[in-house]
Protein backbone atom coordinates (compact mmCIF):
# COMPACT_ATOMS: atom_id res chain seq x y z
CA UNK A 1 0.00 0.00 0.00
CA UNK A 2 1.05 3.59 -0.59
CA UNK A 3 1.55 5.39 2.72
CA UNK A 4 0.52 8.95 3.48
CA UNK A 5 -0.36 10.11 0.01
CA UNK A 6 -1.44 13.50 1.38
CA UNK A 7 2.17 14.30 2.14
CA UNK A 8 3.90 12.43 -0.63
CA UNK A 9 3.04 14.07 -3.93
CA UNK A 10 6.08 14.90 -6.04
CA UNK A 11 6.81 18.62 -6.14
CA UNK A 12 9.51 20.26 -8.24
CA UNK A 13 11.15 23.40 -6.91
CA UNK A 14 12.07 25.80 -9.71
CA UNK A 15 14.80 28.33 -8.96
CA UNK A 16 15.27 31.36 -11.18
CA UNK A 17 18.89 31.92 -12.23
CA UNK A 18 20.50 34.93 -10.60
CA UNK A 19 23.95 36.45 -10.88
CA UNK A 20 24.16 37.48 -7.24
CA UNK A 21 25.14 35.05 -4.49
CA UNK A 22 22.20 33.16 -2.99
CA UNK A 23 21.79 32.98 0.78
CA UNK A 24 22.39 29.63 2.43
CA UNK A 25 19.28 27.47 2.69
CA UNK A 26 17.79 27.34 6.15
CA UNK A 27 16.20 24.08 7.23
CA UNK A 28 12.47 24.41 7.76
CA UNK A 29 11.08 23.43 11.13
CA UNK A 30 7.81 21.62 10.28
CA UNK A 31 6.48 22.53 13.72
CA UNK A 32 7.14 26.25 13.37
CA UNK A 33 4.19 28.55 13.98
CA UNK A 34 3.26 30.91 11.15
CA UNK A 35 1.78 34.30 12.16
CA UNK A 36 -1.88 35.07 11.61
CA UNK A 37 -1.18 37.86 9.11
CA UNK A 38 0.88 35.52 6.90
CA UNK A 39 -1.73 32.76 7.03
CA UNK A 40 -4.57 35.15 6.22
CA UNK A 41 -2.62 36.54 3.26
CA UNK A 42 -2.11 33.00 1.95
CA UNK A 43 -5.80 32.22 2.39
CA UNK A 44 -6.89 35.34 0.54
CA UNK A 45 -4.52 34.65 -2.36
CA UNK A 46 -5.79 31.08 -2.58
CA UNK A 47 -9.42 32.18 -2.52
CA UNK A 48 -8.87 34.88 -5.14
CA UNK A 49 -7.14 32.42 -7.47
CA UNK A 50 -9.93 29.85 -7.11
CA UNK A 51 -12.65 32.44 -7.67
CA UNK A 52 -10.98 33.78 -10.80
CA UNK A 53 -9.79 30.55 -12.42
CA UNK A 54 -11.41 27.37 -11.12
CA UNK A 55 -13.74 26.10 -13.90
CA UNK A 56 -16.28 24.42 -11.61
CA UNK A 57 -16.01 26.29 -8.32
CA UNK A 58 -19.79 26.56 -7.95
CA UNK A 59 -20.73 23.48 -9.98
CA UNK A 60 -21.88 21.48 -6.96
CA UNK A 61 -21.93 24.07 -4.16
CA UNK A 62 -23.84 27.34 -4.76
CA UNK A 63 -21.80 30.54 -4.53
CA UNK A 64 -23.62 31.82 -1.44
CA UNK A 65 -22.95 28.57 0.40
CA UNK A 66 -19.28 28.40 -0.63
CA UNK A 67 -18.75 32.06 0.26
CA UNK A 68 -20.10 31.30 3.72
CA UNK A 69 -17.75 28.33 4.07
CA UNK A 70 -14.73 30.39 2.97
CA UNK A 71 -15.68 33.26 5.30
CA UNK A 72 -15.96 30.81 8.18
CA UNK A 73 -12.55 29.28 7.45
CA UNK A 74 -10.96 32.74 7.26
CA UNK A 75 -12.45 33.66 10.63
CA UNK A 76 -10.85 30.56 12.17
CA UNK A 77 -7.38 31.86 11.28
CA UNK A 78 -7.11 33.61 14.62
CA UNK A 79 -3.91 32.16 16.06
CA UNK A 80 -0.45 31.16 14.81
CA UNK A 81 -0.47 27.70 13.22
CA UNK A 82 1.93 25.10 11.92
CA UNK A 83 1.85 24.16 8.27
CA UNK A 84 -0.12 21.00 9.07
CA UNK A 85 -2.64 22.84 11.23
CA UNK A 86 -3.20 25.33 8.44
CA UNK A 87 -3.68 22.53 5.92
CA UNK A 88 -6.28 20.78 8.07
CA UNK A 89 -8.11 24.07 8.58
CA UNK A 90 -8.24 24.67 4.81
CA UNK A 91 -9.28 21.21 3.70
CA UNK A 92 -12.93 21.24 4.88
CA UNK A 93 -13.44 24.42 2.84
CA UNK A 94 -11.63 23.02 -0.20
CA UNK A 95 -13.68 19.84 0.15
CA UNK A 96 -16.88 21.80 -0.52
CA UNK A 97 -15.75 22.45 -4.10
CA UNK A 98 -16.26 18.73 -4.70
CA UNK A 99 -13.50 18.49 -7.29
CA UNK A 100 -11.15 15.53 -6.94
CA UNK A 101 -8.43 17.38 -8.85
CA UNK A 102 -8.39 20.17 -6.26
CA UNK A 103 -6.03 19.04 -3.50
CA UNK A 104 -3.55 20.46 -0.99
CA UNK A 105 0.05 19.32 -0.62
CA UNK A 106 2.64 20.02 2.03
CA UNK A 107 5.54 22.24 1.03
CA UNK A 108 8.60 20.66 -0.56
CA UNK A 109 10.68 21.76 2.44
CA UNK A 110 8.24 20.10 4.85
CA UNK A 111 8.38 16.83 2.93
CA UNK A 112 12.17 16.84 3.12
CA UNK A 113 12.43 17.93 6.77
CA UNK A 114 14.06 15.16 8.85
CA UNK A 115 12.03 16.09 11.94
CA UNK A 116 8.62 16.21 10.28
CA UNK A 117 5.94 14.11 12.02
CA UNK A 118 6.17 10.46 11.02
CA UNK A 119 3.38 7.99 10.47
CA UNK A 120 2.37 5.84 13.44
CA UNK A 121 1.07 2.55 12.08
CA UNK A 122 -1.95 0.79 13.50
CA UNK A 123 -1.54 -2.80 14.74
CA UNK A 124 -4.23 -3.90 12.26
CA UNK A 125 -5.60 -3.03 8.83
CA UNK A 126 -9.08 -1.61 8.30
CA UNK A 127 -11.61 -2.25 5.55
CA UNK A 128 -14.08 0.64 5.03
CA UNK A 129 -17.40 0.29 3.23
CA UNK A 130 -20.66 2.25 3.48
CA UNK A 131 -19.47 4.32 6.45
CA UNK A 132 -18.55 1.24 8.50
CA UNK A 133 -15.19 -0.36 9.26
CA UNK A 134 -13.97 -3.91 9.87
CA UNK A 135 -10.66 -5.28 11.14
CA UNK A 136 -8.26 -7.15 8.91
CA UNK A 137 -5.35 -8.62 10.90
CA UNK A 138 -1.82 -7.95 9.70
CA UNK A 139 1.61 -9.13 10.85
CA UNK A 140 1.58 -6.90 13.93
CA UNK A 141 -2.03 -7.63 14.95
CA UNK A 142 -2.78 -8.78 18.49
CA UNK A 143 -3.87 -12.44 18.34
CA UNK A 144 -7.15 -11.58 20.10
CA UNK A 145 -8.35 -9.51 17.13
CA UNK A 146 -10.36 -11.58 14.68
CA UNK A 147 -10.88 -11.18 10.97
CA UNK A 148 -14.28 -9.70 10.15
CA UNK A 149 -14.79 -8.07 13.53
CA UNK A 150 -16.56 -4.74 13.08
CA UNK A 151 -14.69 -1.76 14.49
CA UNK A 152 -17.21 0.44 16.30
CA UNK A 153 -14.82 3.00 17.81
CA UNK A 154 -11.20 3.84 18.66
CA UNK A 155 -10.44 5.73 21.86
CA UNK A 156 -14.10 6.66 22.16
CA UNK A 157 -14.40 8.08 18.65
CA UNK A 158 -16.91 6.23 16.48
CA UNK A 159 -15.79 4.68 13.20
CA UNK A 160 -18.29 6.79 11.23
CA UNK A 161 -16.68 9.95 12.67
CA UNK A 162 -13.19 8.68 11.82
CA UNK A 163 -14.29 7.86 8.28
CA UNK A 164 -15.85 11.32 7.92
CA UNK A 165 -12.59 12.88 9.10
CA UNK A 166 -10.80 10.96 6.34
CA UNK A 167 -13.34 12.12 3.78
CA UNK A 168 -12.79 15.69 5.00
CA UNK A 169 -9.06 15.72 4.20
CA UNK A 170 -9.25 14.46 0.64
CA UNK A 171 -11.35 16.01 -2.10
CA UNK A 172 -13.61 13.93 -4.34
CA UNK A 173 -15.75 14.52 -7.41
CA UNK A 174 -19.39 15.37 -6.91
CA UNK A 175 -21.38 13.56 -4.27
CA UNK A 176 -20.16 9.97 -4.47
CA UNK A 177 -17.94 8.50 -1.75
CA UNK A 178 -16.18 5.66 -3.57
CA UNK A 179 -13.06 7.75 -4.37
CA UNK A 180 -12.66 8.58 -0.68
CA UNK A 181 -13.35 5.00 0.40
CA UNK A 182 -10.73 3.86 -2.10
CA UNK A 183 -8.11 6.06 -0.43
CA UNK A 184 -9.17 4.98 3.06
CA UNK A 185 -8.71 1.35 2.06
CA UNK A 186 -5.89 1.30 -0.48
CA UNK A 187 -3.69 4.18 0.67
CA UNK A 188 -4.09 3.87 4.47
CA UNK A 189 -5.96 7.13 4.96
CA UNK A 190 -7.77 5.61 7.91
CA UNK A 191 -4.40 5.20 9.61
CA UNK A 192 -3.43 8.75 8.65
CA UNK A 193 -6.57 10.08 10.32
CA UNK A 194 -5.63 8.36 13.57
CA UNK A 195 -2.08 9.69 13.83
CA UNK A 196 -2.20 12.94 11.83
CA UNK A 197 -5.66 14.28 12.67
CA UNK A 198 -6.25 12.82 16.15
CA UNK A 199 -2.59 12.54 17.18
CA UNK A 200 -2.89 8.95 18.46
CA UNK A 201 0.33 6.99 18.91
CA UNK A 202 -1.06 4.07 20.91
CA UNK A 203 -2.24 2.29 22.87
CA UNK A 204 -5.69 2.06 21.28
CA UNK A 205 -8.92 1.24 23.08
CA UNK A 206 -11.19 -0.51 20.61
CA UNK A 207 -14.89 -1.19 20.82
CA UNK A 208 -15.57 -4.23 18.65
CA UNK A 209 -18.58 -6.13 17.43
CA UNK A 210 -17.88 -9.82 16.82
CA UNK A 211 -19.51 -11.65 13.88
CA UNK A 212 -21.93 -13.27 16.38
CA UNK A 213 -23.09 -9.80 17.56
CA UNK A 214 -21.13 -9.73 20.82
CA UNK A 215 -19.74 -6.28 21.68
CA UNK A 216 -16.51 -6.05 23.62
CA UNK A 217 -13.83 -3.51 24.49
CA UNK A 218 -10.13 -4.25 24.30
CA UNK A 219 -6.86 -2.28 24.34
CA UNK A 220 -3.99 -2.95 21.95
CA UNK A 221 -0.54 -1.40 21.70
CA UNK A 222 1.06 0.24 18.70
CA UNK A 223 3.27 -2.17 16.73
CA UNK A 224 6.93 -2.18 17.61
CA UNK A 225 9.26 -0.90 14.96
CA UNK A 226 11.17 -3.81 13.38
CA UNK A 227 14.93 -3.71 13.51
CA UNK A 228 16.51 -2.30 10.39
CA UNK A 229 17.96 -4.90 8.07
CA UNK A 230 21.72 -4.70 7.60
CA UNK A 231 22.68 -2.70 4.54
CA UNK A 232 24.17 -4.75 1.73
CA UNK A 233 26.90 -3.16 -0.31
CA UNK A 234 25.71 -1.97 -3.71
CA UNK A 235 27.41 -4.00 -6.44
CA UNK A 236 29.21 -2.08 -9.15
CA UNK A 237 27.64 -2.53 -12.56
CA UNK A 238 29.08 -2.11 -15.99
CA UNK A 239 27.30 0.25 -18.36
CA UNK A 240 25.76 -2.72 -20.19
CA UNK A 241 24.58 -4.31 -16.92
CA UNK A 242 23.09 -1.03 -15.72
CA UNK A 243 21.23 -0.60 -19.03
CA UNK A 244 19.90 -4.18 -18.85
CA UNK A 245 18.77 -3.70 -15.24
CA UNK A 246 16.98 -0.46 -16.11
CA UNK A 247 15.23 -2.17 -19.02
CA UNK A 248 14.13 -5.07 -16.81
CA UNK A 249 12.81 -2.68 -14.16
CA UNK A 250 10.87 -0.73 -16.79
CA UNK A 251 9.35 -3.94 -18.20
CA UNK A 252 8.42 -5.10 -14.69
CA UNK A 253 6.77 -1.73 -14.04
CA UNK A 254 4.76 -2.04 -17.24
CA UNK A 255 3.60 -5.54 -16.31
CA UNK A 256 2.44 -4.25 -12.93
CA UNK A 257 -0.32 -2.09 -14.49
CA UNK A 258 -0.61 -3.20 -18.12
CA UNK A 259 -0.88 -6.85 -19.09
CA UNK A 260 -2.82 -9.35 -21.16
CA UNK A 261 -3.47 -13.00 -20.38
CA UNK A 262 -5.76 -15.68 -21.72
CA UNK A 263 -7.79 -18.32 -19.96
CA UNK A 264 -6.95 -21.90 -21.01
CA UNK A 265 -9.58 -22.10 -23.77
CA UNK A 266 -8.51 -18.71 -25.26
CA UNK A 267 -12.18 -17.76 -25.58
CA UNK A 268 -11.71 -15.29 -22.73
CA UNK A 269 -8.91 -12.75 -22.37
CA UNK A 270 -8.13 -10.52 -19.40
CA UNK A 271 -6.64 -7.10 -20.16
CA UNK A 272 -5.46 -4.98 -17.22
CA UNK A 273 -5.06 -1.23 -17.72
CA UNK A 274 -4.56 0.23 -14.22
CA UNK A 275 -2.69 3.35 -15.38
CA UNK A 276 -1.88 5.42 -18.48
CA UNK A 277 1.67 6.08 -19.60
CA UNK A 278 3.24 7.22 -22.84
CA UNK A 279 4.05 4.31 -25.11
CA UNK A 280 1.04 2.24 -24.01
CA UNK A 281 -0.54 2.66 -27.45
CA UNK A 282 1.93 0.16 -28.93
CA UNK A 283 0.92 -2.37 -26.29
CA UNK A 284 -2.77 -1.89 -27.14
CA UNK A 285 -2.11 -2.60 -30.82
CA UNK A 286 -0.13 -5.73 -29.97
CA UNK A 287 -2.73 -6.93 -27.44
CA UNK A 288 -5.70 -6.59 -29.78
CA UNK A 289 -3.81 -8.27 -32.62
CA UNK A 290 -3.21 -11.23 -30.32
CA UNK A 291 -6.85 -11.20 -29.13
CA UNK A 292 -7.94 -11.36 -32.77
CA UNK A 293 -5.52 -14.19 -33.56
CA UNK A 294 -6.84 -16.24 -30.62
CA UNK A 295 -10.44 -15.65 -31.80
CA UNK A 296 -11.36 -14.44 -28.35
CA UNK A 297 -15.07 -13.92 -27.69
CA UNK A 298 -15.02 -12.41 -24.17
CA UNK A 299 -12.74 -9.67 -22.89
CA UNK A 300 -12.47 -8.85 -19.18
CA UNK A 301 -11.12 -5.28 -19.12
CA UNK A 302 -9.80 -4.21 -15.72
CA UNK A 303 -9.70 -0.41 -15.31
CA UNK A 304 -9.90 -0.47 -11.53
CA UNK A 305 -7.38 1.82 -9.83
CA UNK A 306 -6.94 3.70 -13.10
CA UNK A 307 -6.60 7.31 -11.94
CA UNK A 308 -6.34 8.64 -15.50
CA UNK A 309 -3.63 10.41 -17.45
CA UNK A 310 -3.24 11.76 -20.97
CA UNK A 311 -6.62 11.42 -22.70
CA UNK A 312 -4.94 10.63 -26.03
CA UNK A 313 -3.59 7.36 -24.63
CA UNK A 314 -6.87 5.95 -23.38
CA UNK A 315 -8.68 7.26 -26.45
CA UNK A 316 -6.54 4.85 -28.45
CA UNK A 317 -7.78 1.99 -26.26
CA UNK A 318 -11.38 3.04 -26.98
CA UNK A 319 -10.69 2.90 -30.72
CA UNK A 320 -10.47 -0.91 -30.50
CA UNK A 321 -13.73 -1.28 -28.56
CA UNK A 322 -16.23 1.31 -29.84
CA UNK A 323 -19.01 0.20 -32.19
CA UNK A 324 -18.17 2.94 -34.69
CA UNK A 325 -16.39 6.30 -34.84
CA UNK A 326 -16.62 7.62 -31.31
CA UNK A 327 -16.37 10.64 -29.02
CA UNK A 328 -13.91 10.43 -26.14
CA UNK A 329 -14.56 13.94 -24.77
CA UNK A 330 -17.49 16.09 -25.74
CA UNK A 331 -16.06 19.45 -24.62
CA UNK A 332 -13.25 21.16 -22.75
CA UNK A 333 -14.57 24.26 -20.99
CA UNK A 334 -13.17 26.92 -18.68
CA UNK A 335 -14.04 30.02 -16.70
CA UNK A 336 -11.77 32.47 -18.55
CA UNK A 337 -10.54 32.67 -22.13
CA UNK A 338 -6.86 32.23 -21.33
CA UNK A 339 -6.17 30.95 -17.80
CA UNK A 340 -2.43 30.93 -18.49
CA UNK A 341 -2.49 34.73 -18.38
CA UNK A 342 -3.43 35.57 -14.81
CA UNK A 343 -2.33 37.78 -11.94
CA UNK A 344 -1.05 34.79 -9.94
CA UNK A 345 1.48 33.55 -12.52
CA UNK A 346 4.44 34.09 -10.16
CA UNK A 347 2.92 31.51 -7.80
CA UNK A 348 1.99 28.83 -10.36
CA UNK A 349 4.30 26.04 -11.49
CA UNK A 350 6.02 27.49 -14.60
CA UNK A 351 6.48 24.08 -16.25
CA UNK A 352 2.76 23.34 -16.00
CA UNK A 353 1.95 26.80 -17.32
CA UNK A 354 4.22 26.20 -20.33
CA UNK A 355 2.45 22.87 -20.86
CA UNK A 356 -0.89 24.69 -20.94
CA UNK A 357 0.28 27.12 -23.63
CA UNK A 358 1.68 24.22 -25.69
CA UNK A 359 -1.56 22.25 -25.45
CA UNK A 360 -4.49 24.67 -25.73
CA UNK A 361 -5.68 27.54 -27.84
CA UNK A 362 -7.47 30.43 -26.11
CA UNK A 363 -11.09 29.57 -25.43
CA UNK A 364 -14.07 30.72 -27.51
CA UNK A 365 -16.88 32.52 -25.69
CA UNK A 366 -19.97 30.50 -24.95
CA UNK A 367 -23.15 31.58 -23.23
CA UNK A 368 -21.45 30.72 -19.94
CA UNK A 369 -17.68 30.37 -19.91
CA UNK A 370 -15.34 29.38 -22.74
CA UNK A 371 -14.78 26.31 -24.91
CA UNK A 372 -11.20 25.24 -25.60
CA UNK A 373 -9.60 23.52 -28.55
CA UNK A 374 -6.25 21.74 -28.54
CA UNK A 375 -3.27 23.04 -30.48
CA UNK A 376 -2.44 21.30 -33.80
CA UNK A 377 0.53 19.62 -32.12
CA UNK A 378 -1.81 17.92 -29.63
CA UNK A 379 -4.25 16.81 -32.32
CA UNK A 380 -8.03 16.61 -32.21
CA UNK A 381 -9.32 15.28 -28.89
CA UNK A 382 -12.94 16.47 -28.80
CA UNK A 383 -15.43 15.49 -31.45
CA UNK A 384 -15.55 12.21 -33.38
CA UNK A 385 -12.46 10.02 -33.48
CA UNK A 386 -11.85 7.16 -35.95
CA UNK A 387 -12.00 3.56 -34.78
CA UNK A 388 -8.89 1.42 -35.19
CA UNK A 389 -8.20 0.32 -38.77
CA UNK A 390 -7.48 -3.25 -37.70
CA UNK A 391 -7.87 -5.72 -34.81
CA UNK A 392 -11.09 -4.21 -33.43
CA UNK A 393 -12.77 -6.39 -30.81
CA UNK A 394 -16.39 -7.33 -31.58
CA UNK A 395 -17.13 -9.61 -28.62
CA UNK A 396 -18.49 -8.91 -25.15
CA UNK A 397 -16.46 -6.58 -22.90
CA UNK A 398 -16.78 -7.10 -19.14
CA UNK A 399 -15.44 -3.87 -17.62
CA UNK A 400 -14.22 -3.90 -14.00
CA UNK A 401 -14.57 -0.53 -12.25
CA UNK A 402 -14.19 0.79 -8.70
CA UNK A 403 -13.66 3.96 -6.68
CA UNK A 404 -10.12 4.21 -8.04
CA UNK A 405 -11.46 4.59 -11.60
CA UNK A 406 -11.03 8.34 -11.78
CA UNK A 407 -10.34 11.31 -14.06
CA UNK A 408 -9.76 10.11 -17.63
CA UNK A 409 -10.12 6.54 -16.38
CA UNK A 410 -13.70 7.42 -15.49
CA UNK A 411 -14.18 9.46 -18.69
CA UNK A 412 -13.11 6.38 -20.64
CA UNK A 413 -15.67 4.25 -18.80
CA UNK A 414 -18.40 6.81 -19.60
CA UNK A 415 -17.44 6.90 -23.29
CA UNK A 416 -17.30 3.10 -23.51
CA UNK A 417 -20.72 2.73 -21.90
CA UNK A 418 -22.22 5.20 -24.39
CA UNK A 419 -20.58 3.73 -27.50
CA UNK A 420 -20.13 -0.02 -27.01
CA UNK A 421 -23.37 -2.00 -26.95
CA UNK A 422 -21.64 -5.13 -25.69
CA UNK A 423 -20.01 -3.53 -22.65
CA UNK A 424 -21.04 -4.80 -19.21
CA UNK A 425 -19.83 -2.97 -16.09
CA UNK A 426 -18.98 -4.86 -12.91
CA UNK A 427 -17.78 -3.63 -9.52
CA UNK A 428 -18.50 -0.37 -7.77
CA UNK A 429 -19.36 3.24 -8.70
CA UNK A 430 -16.45 5.01 -10.36
CA UNK A 431 -14.63 7.62 -8.29
CA UNK A 432 -14.88 10.15 -11.10
CA UNK A 433 -18.30 11.45 -12.08
CA UNK A 434 -19.90 10.09 -15.24
CA UNK A 435 -20.47 13.62 -16.57
CA UNK A 436 -16.78 14.54 -16.49
CA UNK A 437 -14.16 16.16 -14.27
CA UNK A 438 -11.61 18.91 -13.86
CA UNK A 439 -8.57 18.50 -16.08
CA UNK A 440 -6.76 19.72 -19.14
CA UNK A 441 -4.11 21.53 -17.12
CA UNK A 442 -3.92 20.87 -13.38
CA UNK A 443 -1.59 23.58 -12.16
CA UNK A 444 0.00 24.03 -8.74
CA UNK A 445 -0.31 27.29 -6.80
CA UNK A 446 2.32 27.75 -4.08
CA UNK A 447 1.10 29.93 -1.23
CA UNK A 448 3.93 32.41 -0.55
CA UNK A 449 4.08 32.28 3.26
CA UNK A 450 3.18 28.74 4.31
CA UNK A 451 4.46 27.28 1.02
CA UNK A 452 1.50 24.92 0.95
CA UNK A 453 0.71 23.85 -2.60
CA UNK A 454 -2.85 23.95 -3.96
CA UNK A 455 -3.37 21.89 -7.10
CA UNK A 456 -6.47 22.70 -9.11
CA UNK A 457 -7.65 22.44 -12.74
CA UNK A 458 -7.85 25.31 -15.16
CA UNK A 459 -10.44 23.52 -17.32
CA UNK A 460 -13.24 21.01 -17.07
CA UNK A 461 -13.61 17.95 -19.30
CA UNK A 462 -17.14 16.99 -20.38
CA UNK A 463 -17.45 13.26 -21.06
CA UNK A 464 -19.26 11.49 -23.89
CA UNK A 465 -21.87 10.06 -21.51
CA UNK A 466 -25.42 10.26 -22.81
CA UNK A 467 -27.56 10.27 -19.67
CA UNK A 468 -25.34 10.97 -16.65
CA UNK A 469 -26.61 11.84 -13.19
CA UNK A 470 -24.55 14.93 -12.39
CA UNK A 471 -22.40 14.43 -9.30
CA UNK A 472 -22.58 10.64 -9.47
CA UNK A 473 -20.03 8.20 -10.83
CA UNK A 474 -20.78 5.59 -13.46
CA UNK A 475 -22.77 2.84 -11.77
CA UNK A 476 -22.04 -0.81 -12.52
CA UNK A 477 -24.57 -3.13 -14.15
CA UNK A 478 -23.57 -5.69 -11.51
CA UNK A 479 -22.70 -4.31 -8.08
CA UNK A 480 -20.03 -6.28 -6.21
CA UNK A 481 -19.44 -5.54 -2.53
CA UNK A 482 -16.33 -6.92 -0.88
CA UNK A 483 -16.05 -8.59 2.51
CA UNK A 484 -13.19 -8.47 5.03
CA UNK A 485 -12.60 -12.16 4.33
CA UNK A 486 -12.18 -11.54 0.61
CA UNK A 487 -9.78 -8.65 1.28
CA UNK A 488 -7.69 -10.72 3.69
CA UNK A 489 -7.48 -13.66 1.27
CA UNK A 490 -6.80 -11.40 -1.73
CA UNK A 491 -9.88 -12.78 -3.44
CA UNK A 492 -10.97 -10.97 -6.60
CA UNK A 493 -14.78 -10.92 -6.44
CA UNK A 494 -15.08 -8.68 -9.51
CA UNK A 495 -13.23 -11.13 -11.76
CA UNK A 496 -15.24 -13.97 -10.22
CA UNK A 497 -18.47 -12.17 -11.16
CA UNK A 498 -17.28 -11.60 -14.73
CA UNK A 499 -16.38 -15.28 -15.14
CA UNK A 500 -19.74 -16.28 -13.67
CA UNK A 501 -21.55 -14.15 -16.28
CA UNK A 502 -19.43 -15.63 -19.05
CA UNK A 503 -20.09 -19.16 -17.80
CA UNK A 504 -23.84 -18.55 -17.55
CA UNK A 505 -23.98 -16.81 -20.95
CA UNK A 506 -25.91 -13.82 -19.66
CA UNK A 507 -27.47 -11.91 -22.59
CA UNK A 508 -25.76 -8.64 -23.43
CA UNK A 509 -26.98 -5.75 -25.55
CA UNK A 510 -28.33 -2.24 -25.25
Amino acid sequence: MMRNVIFAFAFTLFVSPCLVAQPAKVAVDPLRKLPVTALRADFQLMRNALEQLHPSLYWYTPKARLDSVFDGAYAMINRPMTESEFMYLLYPAIRQIRCGHTQLEHSAAYQKAPNRPRAVHLPFDVFVQDNRAWLIPNRSTDSTLKLGTELLSINGVGSAELIQAGVGIWNGDGYNRTWNEFFLNEYDFFEDVCWAVYGWKGPYTLQLKEPDGTVQTTTVSAPTKPAAAPQKPTPKLTAAEAERLAREQEEAHKRSYLNLRFLPDSATAMLTVNALEYGDEAFYEQAFRQIEQEQTKNLVLDIRRNHGGDVRIISKLLSYLADSNYVMLRQVIGKVANPGKNQFSAHFDPALTRSYFASFRPGKKMEAGYEFAFTPEMGSITGYQPVAKAHRFRGVVYVLIDGGTFSNGSNFAAALKAQCRKAVFIGRETGGTELGCGGGTNNKLTLPNSKLVLQFPWMRLISASRNPVDGQGLLPDYLVNYTPQAIASHGDLDVAKALELIRDHQPVGK
